[in-house]
């Protein structure tokens, strides 16, 4: 634990310039707006600030060290953004060694975006610590998951300034913050409840709204629900590179011999197929843990996380060579503690949530005891066993968390694999026909190392055999148009709408064929005099694709099924070279037939206006996989008939 008096005497100055610069000139502003006295307002103190902002946000509970506190500047490696947008042939790209004056004028209002344990939480910490050690504005951090329908982004900050003032008049809250100066940092838009959803994104984007001369820093994993929020710049985070995940591991261990043996191993050239653990800093801490516990470089990303449990379980440490395990309350051991814990991640999965109030919690905790009712434990001693002894659950004032929403997928996914039986094929296809399949991306991609038939027959085999029904209903009886555009044409419609505005006009199609081909038919007739190509045509059009939420599985099968891609990828900066067609030919809106060259135009036009992956399902390996799951299929079913046999 970190002493109090360090971190308020750390403190002190860099809140006193908050005070002095920003909030006691706001107030005085509001005094001669309302009229109401200086002393109605109860300015706040230096020591109202340290109690919201240095206590909370600069230091943290990472995986790596159990109960112990650290701060957040000791083990941030520099991340890197860089700025989301196909268009762009030359990526924007800002290192955040300290708050992005540069960045923050250029963008107000900024999206970070990316998978899980990428840093975005740390990262929105930093820079809210930042804010204040650089005198930037008067920060203000929102966890998202703590709104809903019942709770808006500013009864929350009522709560947050409530802690600062002690009594800040509610009703003068958001003339307060119209003053500007806030800079507003909305952390976790994906963790926010599903059936929550679209009360809060309403809340949120009128806020935005009326806060508008303010800055404002979102994070989420990616999310189609992020598209309400047009007016903000995403950034993806950058991987790490070798040589910061190499720091980051002498960061963990204090520059000590674990990390000294760790880094030669991973040196050795023996480890390449982790090669991308180590770009993900969550990954990364997980390895330490691991390592620290078991001296093994473990190989896949599930088990990462059952040594990570089995540390925790353990509570050993090995640099203190004592061997010391803690009592554990509920009296159970290492494997039924995780029968119960597999049962309440999957439960928390159910219910879109990682934090609850206490006798939630405890209520599915109970729930776990039907569900294992061979073991003898109670409760309250299985909370106080997951906020002690095994520490996987913190408190975060009257709310109980899970301390990365990862170990609960870990959890979730091995109670898919191991305690749902009959059901197991039944909730993968769920997860795979939802609406909301991207709250499912990185547990799918945990299951795959844990199951990896179950994730091909439920995943693999159904998007190939979609594809195929897909592919097979679209032919184009062009004889001079060039295969590989045409299966590119095709697959570039997989699972999409095409919306095209024109002139302020939209324009849409029940099928995406008849609707491009639509619109260019027509543009043709008023340009078939003229020469033209398709960089004029991008000047004079928007596309969009509406995406079916199956798409954001795209990246995760390309990682663990590259097969059924096509092999070329198409060059980022396609489109800039385009050639200028001398003789055009308008297109055929029946076949689809035109010039070869304005028929790969199009296709670049599509990909980049429309943002699209650039990795391009193939058609005749999709064949392939789908005949070689359905042999290992019979074959399994084959086996079954011999164990019945028997």
């Amino acid at each position: 634990m970190i002493p109090e008096a360090i971190l308020m005497q750390t403190a002190k100055p860099f809140i006193d310039n908050i005070l002095n610069k920003f909030i006691v000139p706001k107030f005085e502003k509001l005094i001669q707006s309302t009229g109401i006295e200086l002393k109605e307002l109860l300015i706040p103190k230096s020591e109202h600030f340290e109690e919201y902002l240095y206590r909370k946000y600069s230091i943290v509970n990472t995986l790596v060290f159990k109960n112990e506190q650290r701060f957040i500047k000791d083990l941030y490696i520099p991340l890197t953004l860089t700025i989301n947008d196909s268009r762009v042939e030359e990526k924007e790209k800002t290192t955040i060694t300290k708050f992005p004056e540069s960045l923050v004028a250029k963008y107000h209002k900024i999206l970070i975006t990316d998978t899980a344990g990428m840093g975005k939480s740390t990262l929105t910490k930093l820079l809210f610590i930042n804010v204040i050690d650089d005198g930037q504005g008067i920060p203000i951090f929102i966890e998202m998951r703590r709104l809903s329908n019942n709770r808006t982004i500013l009864q929350e900050i009522q709560e947050q300034v409530n802690s600062i003032s002690k009594d800040f008049d509610s009703r003068l809250l958001l003339k307060f913050i119209q003053t500007g100066s806030f800079i507003f940092f909305l952390d976790g838009y994906d963790e926010i409840s599903l059936n929550d959803r679209a009360t809060v994104t309403s809340n949120l984007q009128d806020f935005i709204s009326k806060a508008g001369n303010n800055t404002f820093f979102m994070t989420s994993r990616p999310e189609q629900a992020l598209a309400s929020f047009g007016d903000f710049q995403s950034f993806n985070i950058n991987p790490l590179s070798k040589r910061e995940a190499y720091e980051l591991l002498k960061k963990y261990d204090n520059q000590g011999t674990i990390s000294r043996r760790l880094i030669d191993e991973l040196k050795t050239g023996h480890y390449e197929m982790i090669n991308e653990f180590l770009q993900n800093p969550l990954l990364v801490s997980l390895l330490f843990a691991a390592y620290d516990y078991k001296q093994t470089i473990p190989l896949k990303k599930h088990i990462f996380y059952r040594q990570v449990y089995d540390a925790y379980f353990d509570s050993h440490d090995l640099s203190k060579g004592d061997g010391y395990i803690h009592i554990k309350k509920s009296n159970l051991d290492i494997d039924d503690f995780e029968r119960v814990l597999r049962y309440i991640g999957y439960n928390c999965l159910c219910q879109q949530k990682i934090e609850f109030e206490k006798d939630q919690l405890l209520k599915i905790i109970n729930d776990s005891r039907n569900f294992c009712p061979d073991l003898d434990f109670g409760t309250s001693d299985l909370l106080e066993d997951l906020l002690t002894s095994v520490p996987l659950f913190c408190e975060d004032g009257h709310l109980i968390r899970w301390v990365h929403k990862s170990l609960q997928e870990y959890f979730a996914a091995q109670f898919i694999f191991k305690d749902s039986k009959q059901r197991q094929d039944n909730i993968l296809t769920k997860m795979y026909n939802s609406n909301n399949l991207d709250k499912y991306i990185n547990i799918l991609d945990i299951y795959y190392d844990i199951d990896n038939w179950g994730f091909t027959k439920n995943i693999i085999k159904p998007i190939c055999t979609e594809y195929v029904n897909f592919y097979e209903k679209k032919r184009f009886p062009s004889q001079i148009l060039d295969q590989n555009d045409i299966d590119i044409r095709i697959c570039l419609f997989f699972l999409r709408d095409v919306v095209i505005v024109k002139d302020g006009k939209l324009s849409t199609g029940k099928d995406p064929f008849d609707a491009i081909n639509a619109f260019f038919y027509e543009y043709s007739k008023g340009q078939s005099k003229n020469r033209t190509s398709t960089i004029s045509i991008l000047e004079d059009i928007m596309i969009g694709k509406l995406e079916h939420a199956k798409c954001k599985l795209f990246p995760l099968i390309v990682k663990r099924c590259p097969q059924i891609f096509l092999d070329a990828i198409i060059p980022n900066n396609s489109h800039h070279k385009s050639p200028t067609i001398n003789e055009y030919q308008p297109i055929d809106i029946h076949t689809g037939e035109n010039r070869p060259n304005y028929f790969r135009d199009i296709n670049m036009l599509l990909i980049y206006e429309g943002n699209c992956f650039k990795q391009l399902l193939n058609y005749k390996s999709c064949i392939v996989e789908i005949k070689k799951i359905k042999n290992i299929e019979q074959s399994k079913k084959d086996s079954l008939d011999i164990i019945d046999g028997l």
